[in-house]
């Protein structure tokens, strides 16, 4: 873990999780070690570091020795989880009003991480991106969200809506075996982590449709959102990193977003002592990290993915954010990952 934030995260997405290490022999005590976390952290409506809940995804994977771990978790997920946007999203009237509440209110759930949702052409791309620098990038993370999202998919509209394709930002596991579990074609080592849907699908009815419940999950959210310890600086974060991958995270473009005159913007964030630059420099810090560990993408492309007006533009900010240039931070986190991964040295008397 390389720093702390106050990013957090529900603990609802990991309470499957002990039950899914026993079947591997390891113990949930094992994995929490050194996370900060304890067994009664892990429950629904909880909400812990978001670094913590990478941290935990990490150490799952290790301990079991299993790369699909984010993926099987992920998997046992469900609407229930939710709390009131699980509820919110099961009443709408359909997939595209309930996916349309994942994306704005997903925010209630985690605060180092968002949902989105764009439109291109005849597809629908339904993502998640990690935009929290306190952990270093996690591939298992995108396993199990992407994984939630097919389980939620399935349940909303029982299983009629089907994704079309998935891209994850992760690059190919030694077995794709698990991932084919998914039922649909994978891109792997792509720029997001995203499930695609026809357009049409959109419009799928719900059939568990509920004006009444919805109205009263939303009511519910109403409240979280009021009383919320972000603030205008956390859903900021939140817009520009969904806004970002579409090529839209200019300041205007954010305050449209978030129903808010750009002056009336800038003086929120003020009020919270920082600026709309500084909190768009971070996420794409962050987004730039993700992208140079765990993909192999070109830096242009990375630039592009960014909302960079040029490659050159990218070079001097990540130079200023971390020292080196992006090819040579790839360079040096690949050599550390390397050398963790070399087998350890015997020595042949018995000392070492």
């Amino acid at each position: 873990m390389e720093q702390r934030s106050s990013a957090v995260q529900n603990a609802a997405a990991l309470v499957n999780l002990p039950p899914l290490l026993d079947e591997f022999g390891v113990s949930l005590g094992a994995v929490l070690t050194g996370t900060g976390l304890s067994a009664n952290d892990l429950q629904p409506g909880r909400f812990i570091p978001y670094a913590a809940f990478m941290e935990v995804l990490d150490r799952a994977a290790v301990l079991t020795d299993c790369d699909s771990i984010g993926l099987q978790l992920g998997l046992r997920h469900g609407l229930a989880a939710m709390g009131p946007l699980g509820v919110a999203m099961r009443s709408a009237a359909t997939l595209g009003e309930a996916l349309a509440d994942f994306a704005a209110f997903q925010i209630t759930n985690s605060t180092g991480a968002a949902v989105y949702l764009h439109r291109a052409d005849g597809e629908v791309m339904l993502g998640y991106g990690v935009y929290d620098r306190a952990h270093a990038a996690s591939r298992h993370v995108y396993d199990a969200v992407l994984a939630a999202g097919t389980v939620l998919l399935s349940e909303l509209t029982k299983g009629a809506v089907r994704p079309t394709e998935f891209e994850f930002i992760r690059t190919a596991p030694r077995d794709t075996l698990p991932w084919q579990s998914l039922g649909a074609p994978i891109r792997f080592g792509q720029a997001r982590s995203c499930i695609f849907l026809s357009r049409a699908a959109l419009s799928f009815p719900l059939p568990t449709a509920d004006l009444q419940a919805r109205t009263q999950a939303l009511a519910d959210i109403s409240r979280r959102l009021g009383t919320a310890p972000w603030g205008w600086t956390g859903r900021t974060r939140h817009a520009i990193f969904a806004l970002m991958l579409d090529g839209r995270s200019k300041m205007p473009d954010v305050a449209r977003f978030l129903d808010v005159h750009p002056r009336s913007l800038r003086r929120e964030l003020a009020r919270d002592g920082t600026r709309f630059e500084t909190i768009k420099d971070d996420v794409r810090h962050a987004v730039s990290r993700e992208l140079l560990s765990l993909t192999s993408l070109p830096v242009g492309e990375i630039a592009e993915t960014l909302d960079f007006a040029t490659p050159n533009a990218f070079n001097r900010a990540f130079r200023r954010w971390s020292g080196a240039s992006p090819t040579a931070w790839r360079d040096r986190q690949r050599s550390a990952v390397y050398s963790e991964e070399l087998p350890k040295p015997h020595s042949s008397d018995g000392t070492g």
